[in-house]
């Protein structure tokens, strides 16, 4: 039977995209001949973009840009596919007792309300407001009423009552053609108040075993 050789990593670990009054923007990595892009069989960017407080994105849409490169100098950039987070308002609840890592039950994030937080498979961003990047994306497998949400998996890191669950989580993964030599992503943020936390990770196969 076949089989692939599979490299994974990360181009831009979780990063605040702010408001317009402060860092509107945000520029990845780029994923390039340094990670074997040029000589992948099939490479995946995965994006991550989710809501970061509980301000109203209202109509005004975040976006992320896939770009790929088609010569050797920062003019060669061209877009490749955009995409739209969603907007609104997320839904925000701030933890109620320490959580995962380190507790007797890692798989559960403990809460006093559970209400806007209760629908089985939904993805909700942990924001671990001290240190972004040990914030993670979870996905609800079921809940006790105002008690705690349970996750699918177990949490890595630990959280405390400081922390926020959220409940706009937008995610992307996207096949890059085999002819693409380089590709980064930009995030763009046209909003006052609203603030998203971003990610981009990458998947490539690089050899048919």
């Amino acid at each position: 039977m076949a089989d692939f050789t599979k490299t994974q990593g990360q181009l831009m670990d979780w990063t605040l995209l702010d408001d317009t009054g402060a860092v509107p923007s945000l520029e990845s990595a780029a994923l390039d001949s340094g990670e074997a892009l040029d000589v992948a069989l099939e490479a995946i960017l995965h994006i991550d973009m989710c809501h970061a407080d509980a301000n109203d994105a209202s109509t005004n849409y975040a976006i992320a840009i896939i770009w790929i490169k088609a010569g050797t100098t920062d003019e060669d950039w061209h877009e490749f596919i955009r995409l739209q987070a969603t907007g609104g308002i997320a839904n925000s609840q701030q933890l109620a007792a320490n959580s995962g890592s380190g507790q007797a039950n890692p798989d559960r994030i403990e809460v006093a309300s559970t209400t806007n937080f209760t629908v089985p498979g939904a993805k909700y961003f942990l924001h671990d407001v001290g240190s972004l990047i040990a914030s993670a994306i979870v996905v609800n497998f079921d809940f006790v009423t105002n008690d705690y949400i349970q996750c699918v998996d177990a949490l890595v890191n630990a959280y405390d009552s400081a922390d926020f669950v959220r409940s706009i989580v937008d995610q992307w993964s996207i096949i890059l053609p085999s002819s693409v030599q380089a590709a980064r992503v930009t995030f763009h943020n046209p909003d006052g108040d609203a603030t998203y936390a971003c990610r981009v990770q990458y998947t490539i196969i690089t050899e048919l075993l």
